[in-house]
């Protein structure tokens, strides 16, 4: 018969002599020197063995869990629409006029920056939401249009055998983020 195979720690690779140790750590059972034995397991080698046991730990009571809330009936609400009227540049500049301010001591007062102050009333770009109700609140004048939307009548029917383009998946995304 010939040598038995050397073995080698798990750890550090130096090899085995003797049995070894088996430890655990983090949950893997592995072979290991005296060296490494002594520095892992914090015990001397042959005096302790720090395979689990089979001792159960103790296990704490759970808490009572929480009843959970009843959902509310759903409710449809009117679907109400905010839009910025057509002419919005025409009457935020004539409100600027009026008020014989510059864009500078109207925009602290407003608490818009100057830029935007302009480029809404040249008409440059449309006003936000919130920026046309600080307008409206400091102008004292009508901005914003609501609207209720009735629910579309006609749908269009879609051929059984119809497969969506790329293109038309992004302009169901670009419509869904508009609203």
């Amino acid at each position: 018969m010939g040598k038995a195979k050397p073995k080698y720690c798990e750890i550090c690779g130096a090899p085995i002599k003797g049995p070894g140790h088996r430890i655990r750590i983090d949950g893997a059972e592995l072979l290991v020197c005296d060296r490494c034995y002594e520095k892992y397991s914090k015990k001397k080698p042959g005096t302790f063995s720090i395979m689990p046991t089979g001792r159960q730990p103790k296990r704490t009571a759970r808490p009572t869990p929480r009843p959970k809330p009843q959902p509310r009936p759903y409710q449809p609400k009117p679907l109400v629409t905010e839009e910025i009227v057509e002419d919005f540049a025409e009457r935020v500049y004539k409100a600027i006029q009026r008020s014989g301010k510059s864009y500078e001591e109207l925009s602290h007062e407003v608490g818009l920056s100057v830029n935007d102050l302009r480029a809404i009333a040249h008409g440059y770009r449309e006003p936000t939401i919130k920026e046309a109700r600080k307008l409206e609140k400091y102008f004292k004048i009508k901005l914003i249009e609501t609207g209720e939307d009735e629910p579309l009548e006609e749908k269009k029917t879609i051929p059984r055998n119809y497969e969506p383009t790329l293109g038309d998946i992004a302009n169901i995304r670009i419509k869904k983020r508009k609203k």
